[in-house]
């Protein structure tokens, strides 16, 4: 019996996080909050040399998507993620994956983002800069920024539905 609830436990330390997050998850925050904190400004440089500022698109939705190739529950959201991009991207929203692999890994991430037909903007954030601004502890996580460049939603982990729970976030900022 000791044994079964042993196993019981060891089976459930694994799979838990392949749903909530890789390392970890402390919930999700649902829906567009009112108390809204301003998004911690970076840059990025884009494959053309323009330098970029998070903060050069205010007047437009951001969503953030903190991911690694390594994350399996990461790894199951971009389609989402991508669909979104597809169905937003001439009204006003900007999508941008933040990678969190290491710089060594870059050849391997420019691979899986062609193979998996990424077509939004994806930056490296090798050195996990941009992920302390942001409190990054866990991942996949999602940050929407409304069209003033506060921090409207966050939510964590591989959550059901997620595209349409982001998809029906974005709908009510767009009208703001």
């Amino acid at each position: 019996m000791r044994r079964r609830i042993l196993f019981a436990v060891i089976v459930l330390l694994f799979i838990i996080p392949i749903f909530a997050g890789c390392t970890g998850s402390k919930g999700v925050q649902e829906g567009v909050t009112q108390g809204r904190e301003v998004a911690p400004d970076f840059s990025w440089q884009t494959l053309e040399g323009e330098i970029v500022h998070l903060s050069n698109l205010k007047g437009k939705v951001v969503l953030l998507d903190f991911w690694a190739i390594r994350c399996v529950p990461c790894r199951s959201t971009i389609p989402h993620v991508e669909a979104i991009h597809n169905k937003y991207k001439d009204r006003g929203v900007v999508v941008i994956g933040i990678n969190m692999d290491a710089a060594s890994r870059r050849k391997a991430v420019a691979e899986f983002i062609k193979e998996n037909g990424m077509t939004y903007f994806v930056i490296s954030d090798a050195n996990g800069n941009v992920a302390s601004l942001y409190g990054v502890t866990s991942i996949p996580r999602f940050f929407l920024v409304d069209k003033d460049g506060n921090i409207a939603s966050m939510k964590i982990g591989n959550i059901p539905d997620l595209e349409e729970l982001i998809t029906s976030e974005i709908d009510k900022l767009l009208e703001e």
